[in-house]
Formats: C-alpha cells, structure tokens, sequence
C-alpha cells in the first residue's frame, strides 16, 4: 500500500511543478535582452535593438590611431530605422562612433548621454547594411574598465 500512496503524491508534485517551470521559460526570452557575457580582449561582438551589453576597454582590444583601446560591436541597420546607441562607464569618459556598412564614419558623440560623461548617438539609419558601434574613452591615453552598450 505505500508504495501506491507515493505514486499520487509524486504526480501531484509533478503537477505543481510543472505550472512553475513553465512560468520560467516564458519570463527567458525577456531576461535574454540583458547579456552579461563580456567579450574577451579583441573579439568583436553583435547586438540587436533592445539588448544592453556588457563590454570591458582593456589591454589587447583593438588598437585606435591615437593608441587607445577600442571595441567594436556589429549592429544590422534596416534603411529608416531610427538607432539611439548609448555607452556609459564609471571607469572612463565614454566615446562613441558609429560607423556605416562601408566603414565610414557617420556619428560619433562623448557626452551626450546625460551625466556621468555617457556618450549617445541617435541615428537614422539611410541604407541598410551592418554597421559598427566602436566603444572607446575619450582623450588619447588609452582607459580600461568595464561598460554598458545600451540599444534602442
């Protein structure tokens, strides 16, 4: 007889349990905008409309003409998308610039992004095409630290 009384005590439990994790797996697809993975040294990363990230300026980033440290993030642009790009940091004087899908540049900003020295770029995309956001601090001696690349 108990091993019968486990038996609708586990299913109950299953039941109850089920209702929760299925909770779980819808609330992923809204923390999944939030990425907290920071790219190693070097390593160019992507990012979507709507996703903040993470990133560090750090000796082995790639290596601007005045000497500084940069990172560069790929972003796809649809022709009449409006971008608003902003980069804050506690660890340096944030600069940005956005460069089109031939590698021009076509913004750039140091503070505009409110206090704190944030950079923010607000872009209407003119052709379609991936472009790229270059995360750097401005003044020409080369600043680490940890970032946020926010886009909406």
């Amino acid at each position: 007889m108990r091993p019968m009384a486990v038996v609708p005590w586990a299913a109950a439990l299953a039941v109850l349990v089920a209702p929760s994790e299925a909770r779980a797996q819808r609330a992923t697809p809204a923390a999944a905008t939030v990425d907290t993975v920071v790219l190693q040294p070097g390593e160019i990363g992507t990012i979507t409309v709507g996703q903040t990230r993470r990133g560090m300026l750090e000796a082995g980033d790639h290596t601007m003409g005045d000497g500084t440290w940069a990172d560069i993030w790929y972003v796809e642009g649809a022709a009449g998308q409006r971008l608003v790009i902003t980069l804050r940091s506690g660890a340096f004087d944030s600069y940005l610039q956005l460069l089109d899908a031939a590698g021009s540049k076509v913004a750039e900003d140091d503070d505009s992004g409110g206090g704190g020295g944030a950079a923010r770029i607000t872009y209407a995309v003119r052709a379609a095409g991936r472009y790229q956001i270059i995360v750097n601090n401005y003044a020409d001696t080369p600043r680490s630290g940890v970032y946020t690349l926010e886009l909406r």
